[in-house]
């Protein structure tokens, strides 16, 4: 089997670990006269029989069909404990900051920042976010709130501009 392939079993096959009964074992039909599969019934601690086998049936193949519940959920319990260490051994994945966001929300919703801006950058008036974004956008020299997460020059006046507000409001 290819990898590939056990990848789109996976889910079905841990799905089905949670819901096959707990425990297979091969006893005999004296009745019929064969051997069968029989599953224990975890509450009454029944044997019921859940499969026939044939006479063709191996005894290698008896006892993989025997084990299987507890052959595959002891392959789903090392997959998934194999997950768990390769998530903690992997790197973290350093999602590249929105400057831009950061920098509408703060024009948008920080009154605080509008004031900063009044003081220490000439904003003449903070009557409204458009207002406010516009003279931001002039302060750190860009046309375009993207350019933030595009130019890495506008991102660091970003953030000197946000290091400066900061130190101002720690002052007030």
């Amino acid at each position: 089997m290819n990898i590939e392939t056990a990848r789109k079993l996976y889910p079905e096959a841990k799905q089905l670990a949670g819901l096959a009964s707990e425990e297979w074992t091969v006893s005999f039909d004296q009745k019929d006269g064969r051997p069968e599969i029989c599953a224990r019934d975890m509450s009454t601690g029944e044997i019921i029989p859940i499969a026939h086998l044939t006479p063709d049936c191996s005894y290698d193949d008896r006892l993989l069909m025997s084990k299987a519940p507890m052959l595959v959920r002891a392959l789903v319990a090392l997959c998934e404990r194999s997950f768990e260490e390769i998530r903690r051994l992997k790197p973290k994945e350093n999602k590249p900051k929105d400057f831009a966001a950061e920098c509408a929300m703060k024009c948008q919703n920080d009154r605080l920042f509008s004031v900063y801006l009044m003081e220490a950058h000439q904003l003449q008036d903070a009557a409204d976010a458009e207002r406010i974004k516009t003279r931001v956008r002039s302060v750190l020299g860009i046309s375009s709130m993207k350019e933030l997460n595009e130019d890495p020059a506008a991102a660091a006046r970003w953030q000197n501009l946000r290091g400066d507000f900061d130190a101002w409001r720690r002052t007030r």
